[in-house]
Order: C-alpha cells, then sequence, then structure tokens
C-alpha cells in the first residue's frame, strides 16, 4: 500500500492507503513523534474509522432490516483499503465505497471520504458519508487515535495526564471526575476503556505539562480514553457507542444509531493538534 505525505514548517504527517490511518505526525521542530506505531503486542491499530459500528453489539451481530450480518469490532473500515483521490503538501483526500466484502456485513452502498487538512501543527480530518442507496442508511460512527505515552521518550506514562478544556463531572465504572480539569492516568481504568457522556470540555489533551496532543471533540457525543497497560493513550470522539448492556434491539433502535436519507450527504470532523 502506498503512503502519503503532508508537511510544512511546523510538522509533517504520513497517512497510510491501508484503513486511511495516520502512520506518523511529527513536531518538525522537536522531532518528536506522537502517533502509536501499532505494535501487534499492544495492539496492532493506530487510528481507525469506526464505520459502520462503533465498538460491538451485544450479541456481536446487526440485526439489520430483519435479516442479520457479521462485521469484526468497529466495523470493517479499519481492515480496509482506501483509494487517494486528491493529494499535495497541505491536503489528502481518501475514499471507501462499498464492495461485494463490506455488503456482506453491512447491506448499504455508500461513499466515503477523508479529508485531512494540514495546519501549521494541527491536523483537521473531516468525514463525509453519502448514502447511495434509495432508502434510508442507518450507521454507527466514531473515532480512535492512540498517541504515544510517553510522547518524549525521556519521559514516563507516569509523568502524563489528561487536561480537559472545561471541568468535567462523571462517573464511570471506578472513575469518579467532579468538577476537574485534569484526569489522572489510571491503568487499571484506561484498560476497561473510560466513557464520558455529553463532555463539558470542546478538547482534550495528553500531556507532561511540557509537551501535549489536544484532541478536539465538538458535537461528539461521547468521549473515550483507551489504553490496555500499553505504551500509548486513545482520545476517542464518538457519535456511536459499543453495547454497554445486553440489548435485544434492532441496529436502527439502538442508542447511538445515526441515519442519512436516500442520496443524502453527511459530515463530521475534529482535529488533532500536536505541541
Amino acid at each position: 500500500m502506498s503512503s502519503f505525505v503532508l508537511k510544512n514548517e511546523k510538522a509533517c504527517a504520513v497517512i497510510d492507503e491501508h484503513a486511511s490511518e495516520i502512520h506518523s505526525f511529527r513536531n518538525l521542530e522537536t522531532g518528536l513523534e506522537y502517533m502509536w506505531q501499532g505494535d501487534p503486542a499492544f495492539w496492532s491499530g493506530r487510528n481507525p474509522t469506526l464505520f459502520p459500528m462503533v465498538g460491538s453489539t451485544w450479541d456481536k451481530i446487526l440485526h439489520i432490516g430483519g435479516k442479520e450480518y457479521v462485521t469484526g469490532n468497529h466495523g470493517f473500515t479499519r481492515r480496509s483499503d482506501f483509494t487517494c483521490v486528491e493529494h499535495d503538501d497541505a491536503h489528502l483526500i481518501m475514499e471507501l465505497k462499498d464492495s461485494e466484502a463490506t455488503l456482506k456485513e453491512y447491506p448499504f452502498r455508500f461513499t466515503l471520504r477523508i479529508l485531512y487538512e494540514l495546519q501549521e501543527n494541527k491536523l483537521v480530518i473531516t468525514y463525509t458519508i453519502k448514502n447511495e442507496n434509495d432508502v434510508v442508511m442507518p450507521f454507527n460512527f466514531g473515532l480512535h487515535p492512540a498517541f504515544n505515552c510517553p510522547l518524549d521518550p525521556a519521559k514516563k506514562y507516569e509523568d502524563y495526564h489528561i487536561e480537559f478544556s472545561n471541568p468535567e463531572t462523571f462517573e464511570w465504572l471506578d472513575t469518579k471526575i467532579d468538577g476537574e480539569k485534569v484526569m489522572k492516568l489510571d491503568p487499571e481504568a484506561l484498560a476497561k476503556t473510560i466513557i464520558i457522556t455529553e463532555p463539558a470540555s470542546s478538547e482534550s489533551s495528553l500531556t507532561d505539562g511540557e509537551h501535549g496532543v489536544t484532541v478536539s471533540n465538538v458535537g461528539y457525543k461521547w468521549l473515550a480514553y483507551w489504553s490496555p497497560n500499553a505504551p500509548f493513550v486513545c482520545i476517542e470522539p464518538w457519535h456511536s457507542h459499543t453495547d454497554f448492556d445486553k440489548v435485544e434491539v434492532p441496529f436502527e433502535e439502538r442508542e447511538g444509531t445515526l441515519f442519512l436519507d436516500a442520496g443524502r450527504t453527511w459530515t463530521t470532523a475534529y482535529s488533532i493538534r500536536i505541541w
């Protein structure tokens, strides 16, 4: 597969055709690499696009239109090969269309385009999904970028924390935050995934106070953090979510399922800023 480079005086990003994943996002002034490099000893993923499913349904089956379909965790986009349709030093457009393979897992035709724009030290990523059917298309969508932790090889995992743009109050499993802007990295809690519903913050950062990466989440109902006792932390804005409990309803009735009318286009975006 081919990789494509976006570059300016401050930063350099490398995006691969396989899964349209960011393989590298480096600060050219410090030399720091921010993206997780996909070690299968911990997790081979890097920053997959979660479509048409976020996580899994309770029984690992998509019940759509009275029929059953099986797709992997987080859907098939993370396993798919994209095609580059535009590219220069400042922007890149990757495209994925339905195929015989995707239709076996999800019975809808679609066009998914991902636009990457490098703006100084920030990567703005815009997702556009077109419904290529003559019926309403239900789908899930979310993001899953993983960042090195430590970001600075001279530091330790324990030197880092999550910093919210606004005070957050939430309780999830063993994690309880009450009006705080800082969340310590708790390996056990992160291994189970920490999920905030309707976060007060517009962005959050993984930082040691000196260097960091900031991920925006404006418009996303759920915000997840995950690290499977590994040297990375994921900051994940989601429009949809995995099943938290036993859910025995069709895909179309699940909480977080989105709907796109025939022939229409849906757009969402977020950004990754390195500093």
